[in-house]
């Protein structure tokens, strides 16, 4: 019974997410978008809120079952993520249908439909165990089955600004208002960014990744700089798998992540495949090849707070 029923959710996940592309267009909006974020923290007394954003389409926004974390890690290490972390805090707003509304612990569930998880738990895990006496707050957007050549076009590329590079936009100035008006310093340490599949499927968005990417880049850091900390934004950029059966241009795809993270020293880019993150064990009857399991989603999580680590004073 458990293996029918998450087949049917991972099956019904991976149709919304990598086909059904319109569901997207239900966040279109005449007037401009404006999120409210509700009071859940106490007041920061000028402490350092040490924020990571975190956006993508399903690999960040998170397809992997918390039901096989479970399995894969036992009761007790599964209690603890569960539980969350008391250092590390969350405001998510995933694909428009699991939206946390304000900060709360990171913790499992977090992620697509509510029964997944995404990257955050792994950095949260990760940020708590190596700094236990600072605060994080990561500031999580994604929207599963979105591309970067449309969808989330920054004002810098040729084209209409994408819709939901406007409502991420948003969504982080409402996140950054609030930490202000609760007394933190809101330094901004990087950005986490998992996508790239969508503009795997034709060949022109595939090569144009690069400089729609330089752009998404370079407008995330002048929208921020203000709350930029001394190095600067951070931007940690990960390898899409090599699934050349889904990802039909994913190498070229690759290709342009490479490109960007050698012309900049604060464009980092984690080797996903090197890495060896796997799509292939979960669902043990069919497994959900276009996400990753659970396992590799908490790596992927790990290695992205390394990186940001590697800068955080």
């Amino acid at each position: 019974m458990l293996k029918n029923k998450w087949l049917i959710i991972s099956l019904s996940v991976t149709l919304l997410l990598i086909l059904g592309l319109g569901v997207f267009f239900g966040i279109r909006a005449k007037n401009k978008i404006t999120f409210t974020v509700g009071d859940s923290l106490p007041d920061g007394g000028g402490r350092v809120a040490h924020v990571i954003l975190l956006g993508g389409q399903s690999n960040a926004s998170g397809c992997s079952h918390d039901e096989y974390l479970r399995q894969n890690v036992g009761e007790e290490k599964y209690a603890e993520y569960d539980g969350g972390y008391e250092n590390v805090y969350i405001n998510y707003y995933v694909s428009d249908h699991n939206v946390s509304g304000e900060f709360v612990r990171c913790k499992t569930n977090q992620g697509e439909l509510g029964c997944c998880f995404g990257p955050e738990l792994g950095m949260a895990e990760r940020l708590h165990n190596d700094y236990p006496e600072e605060e994080f707050f990561i500031i999580k957007c994604a929207w599963g089955g979105t591309n970067l050549f449309e969808q989330w076009l920054s004002p810098s590329s040729s084209g209409k600004t994408g819709d939901l590079y406007k409502k991420f936009a948003a969504f982080v100035d409402a996140n950054i208002k609030y930490l202000e008006s609760k007394n933190y310093d809101v330094k901004i340490e990087g950005m986490c960014w998992m996508q790239g599949e969508s503009d795997s499927f034709d060949e022109n968005h595939a090569t144009g990744y690069a400089d729609n990417l330089t752009n998404f880049i370079k407008d995330i850091r002048k929208s921020y700089e203000k709350y930029a900390s001394d190095d600067g934004i951070i931007f940690v950029d990960a390898y899409i798998a090599d699934l050349p059966s889904f990802w039909v241009y994913g190498a070229l795809v690759n290709e342009s992540k490479r490109q960007v993270a050698e012309s900049d020293p604060k464009n980092l880019l984690i080797d996903t495949i090197s890495h060896g993150l796997d799509t292939t064990k979960e669902p043990t009857d069919q497994p959900d090849i276009p996400h990753y399991d659970s396992m590799s989603q908490i790596k992927l999580g790990h290695l992205f707070a390394a990186e940001i680590g590697k800068f955080i004073d």
